[in-house]
């Protein structure tokens, strides 16, 4: 869990980290004021807006501000309509970010990895007396399977949508 990991870093510190960040297999929380390094580290925004909701939306601050849409009015708040200055738009960046370039260049030879694996452990079980002479090894194969085939939906998912990010930032 990382506690507004962006204070008081320089440049060069704050990239080390967006790579570590993006390195690592396992799950990050990370709670931050910095709408940029959100963008550019997470893939899931739990959103609180002050009215007691929370968003879930897969993608980073700026995927979050466009799916809530128009900021609700606060219960209390003593501004009147006229007077609130109307909200700027997310800054759109001209770029993926590096965890998301990586991830599309990276993708590809992942799921060509996981195809493999889901057709060698195919080949193996296709042995009809697999079951009967090792049992614990056929359950292996059909978990590895089973595994195998969610992580390359999960990252042909990903490669999707990070290819229609590249797409619209190029267009």
């Amino acid at each position: 869990m990382l506690d507004e990991p962006t204070n008081d870093l320089d440049l060069e510190t704050l990239d080390l980290l967006q790579e570590v960040i993006a390195d690592y297999d396992g799950t990050v929380l990370i709670v931050s004021h910095d709408r940029d390094f959100l963008d550019r580290t997470v893939t899931v925004t739990l959103g609180l807006d002050g009215s007691g909701h929370v968003d879930v939306v897969a993608g980073g601050y700026a995927d979050w501000v466009k799916q809530r849409g128009p900021k609700p009015e606060l219960r209390g708040a003593t501004a009147s309509k006229t007077q609130a200055a109307p909200p700027t738009p997310p800054k759109s960046r001209a770029k993926l970010s590096y965890k998301d370039q990586r991830d599309l260049d990276l993708l590809p030879k992942e799921i060509e990895k996981l195809e493999a694996a889901i057709a060698r452990d195919t080949a193996a079980m296709a042995d009809p007396n697999l079951y009967m002479r090792d049992p614990k090894t056929f359950d292996q194969l059909m978990k590895a399977i089973e595994k195998a085939r969610a992580d390359r939906d999960a990252a042909e998912l990903r490669w999707l949508e990070l290819a229609e990010m590249a797409e619209n930032l190029a267009g």
